[in-house]
């Protein structure tokens, strides 16, 4: 059971991970790097 919660823990932090990377390289993009306000973890 531990190590299906840690897998789980794991995915989640991974994905936020990469939306937070995909997030600042839109903002980048769009030249909006003043509006870099951090994202609400989802639970």
């Amino acid at each position: 059971m531990g190590k299906l919660i840690a897998g789980l823990m794991a995915l989640a932090l991974a994905l936020s991970s990469v939306h937070a990377v995909a997030c600042s390289a839109e903002k980048a993009k769009d030249g909006q790097t003043e509006m870099s306000t951090p994202a609400k973890p989802k639970s």
